[in-house]
């Protein structure tokens, strides 16, 4: 656990000049920065904790954390200030040694400090090594308890070390926007960004460049108006990104497997966010699996997928022997698969390539609907070759009656009656109807089966009707009755 004492080497952020002192002191927003009121959005900043930790053993440098700590605080002064406010720590001792060695189970080692009073934590790790050093930068946001990926890069030169450093602070670090949707366009939201109101000191981009992927979130606030981690949650299977930006606001576009994402009315008591998710040149392992039982994979399914919705889908492969398929990074940042099985469409959903390592999809299961059609393909062949045999004897009772062979064509009437008819094919399908193996719990799936089941009981009407023999025996009696004349 990290001792709340001072840092080794303290280091504040300065307000400036007082103009800057001002506007931050009157706009500046609480940490949870969703609790604000819509006016001072624009001029709310961020608050946020740096740790730090160096590791110079492989190349043994003096105050190198005091150096970095020093030039990060006069580069984020000299461009990122007021919108950033920074508190700089310097990690030691067994803290050290996790932000270190351990930065990729932070989320669940739970020995981060909560960072009372600031919006963001960065972790900020310097290693030297036989290459130079080896930077990695982790986000947590305390506003919505949200962990980005860890980002790394090589520093092969000890001068270029404190930029890079910088750049790559720059690079973890998530913005937050208030999303706006558009009541005459569902593809589209704008993104009012927290802090985009703020004077600034040059023209460093807001963190917000066209291609930008965000992940919207759901606000519910108490009945005191108040915003907790516990009531904030993304918005499923939806990723919005980046289009274009303008004084301030984002023009998003919204990729989503459910038809409205931001529901249908706008309720006092929810609000809708969005987190910026850092890209990179990882793949994401995509999982399918059944929604009643996570670890029945769904292996052998086809998966396709489509980077614009004007471009065909494409065939990326089938799934493997744990449900899961690799999604490569691309031109698009976030892709739309379709995970289809016998060629139903079992679930479509956006995947952002690289910002998530795995994404686990619950799918109902289609075990059921494939053993209920493997049931009704068998009683449909068998229900064919009768047919056949139907229509060849009751042209050859014909033809014997045409002949004057009224003897030959009775016997072969009796082996038509012989034949299973109708009552004994539906007798069959509600066997395999009432069969569990063909039911599902699912409701949708349950409904596919059930019209497969009717759809099949139609047939049966069609083709085993009762009525052509009835007509057959008749023709015989009247062929009967002009012979015995």
């Amino acid at each position: 656990m990290m001792n709340r004492s001072a840092p080794p080497f303290p280091c504040r952020i300065p307000l400036g000049n007082t103009l800057a002192m001002l506007l931050t002191f009157a706009f500046c927003l609480p940490s949870s920065a969703n609790a604000a009121d819509e006016r001072q959005w624009g001029f709310a900043n961020y608050h946020i904790q740096i740790h730090l930790a160096v590791d110079s053993a492989a190349k043994p440098q003096v105050n190198l954390s005091k150096n970095l700590t020093n030039y990060l605080e006069r580069r984020i002064q000299a461009t990122l200030f007021p919108l950033w406010s920074v508190e700089f720590s310097t990690a030691t001792g067994p803290f050290e040694h996790l932000l270190l060695h351990q930065m990729d189970e932070l989320p669940t080692l739970e020995k981060m400090e909560p960072g009372i009073g600031f919006d963001k934590q960065l972790v900020l790790t310097v290693i030297a090594n036989s290459e130079g050093y080896l930077i990695a930068c982790r986000e947590h946001d305390l506003t919505t308890n949200r962990w980005g990926p860890v980002l790394r890069q090589q520093a092969r030169q000890p001068r270029t070390l404190p930029e890079q450093c910088f750049s790559l602070l720059k690079k973890t670090f998530a913005p937050i926007a208030k999303i706006r949707r558009d009541l005459d366009d569902d593809r589209h939201v704008s993104l009012h960004f927290k802090g985009s109101n703020l004077p600034r000191r040059s023209n460093e981009p807001l963190f917000a460049q066209p291609g930008t992927v965000y992940q919207p979130l759901k606000i519910r606030k108490t009945r005191r108006k108040e915003v907790r981690p516990d009531t904030i949650s993304p918005i499923p299977w939806t990723y919005l990104t980046l289009e274009e930006m303008q004084d301030g606001t984002g023009r998003c576009r919204v990729h989503s497997g459910i038809r409205k994402p931001f529901g249908v009315r706008r309720r006092a008591n929810v609000e809708n966010i969005a987190i910026a998710l850092p890209q990179t040149q990882q793949s994401t392992r995509v999982r399918f699996h059944a929604r009643h039982d996570k670890s029945q994979p769904l292996v052998g399914y086809e998966v396709f997928q489509r980077d614009t919705d004007e471009q065909p889908s494409q065939l990326l492969g089938l799934t493997n022997n744990r449900g899961a398929i690799e999604v490569s990074p691309g031109a698009a940042s976030v892709r739309t698969l379709f995970l289809r099985s016998d060629g139903k469409l079992l679930a479509k959903i956006p995947v952002a390539t690289g910002a998530i390592s795995l994404v686990e999809v619950p799918i109902a299961d289609d075990t059921a609907r494939l053993k209920a059609q493997a049931t009704i393909t068998s009683l449909r062949e068998q229900l064919i070759d009768l047919v056949a045999r139907r229509n060849i004897l009751i042209a050859r009772v014909r033809d014997q009656a045409a002949n004057n062979r009224l003897a030959e064509a009775r016997k072969l009437l009796s082996q038509l009656d012989a034949l299973p008819g109708r009552a004994y094919f539906a007798q069959l399908l509600s066997a395999a109807e009432r069969n569990e193996r063909n039911r599902s719990t699912e409701p949708k799936v349950q409904a596919r089966i059930e019209k497969m089941f009717a759809d099949t009981r139609k047939l049966l009407g069609r083709f085993l009707s009762t009525r052509q023999i009835s007509d057959l025996q008749a023709e015989l009696n009247a062929a009967s009755q002009t012979d015995a004349s």
